[in-house]
């Protein structure tokens, strides 16, 4: 139960940073590029945090 949360933390910030993405598409008239951009910016972000996070929980070198 210790890591419950994870995956949720993960999938809300994959849902806020497309949602971010795909209003500065509408604003800049990019068609995409954007979105797919802070798609990958937010799984990235969010995958090293829990990976520094995990590591920090179980003893690790971090």
């Amino acid at each position: 139960m210790r890591y419950a949360g994870l995956g949720v933390q993960l999938a809300v910030s994959l849902v806020v940073f497309v949602l971010i993405g795909q209003w500065a598409d509408r604003k800049l008239g990019t068609g995409g590029i954007v979105t797919i951009a802070a798609a990958f910016l937010g799984f990235g972000g969010t995958m090293y945090t829990l990976i520094r996070s995990l590591n920090r929980k179980d003893g690790g070198d971090e």
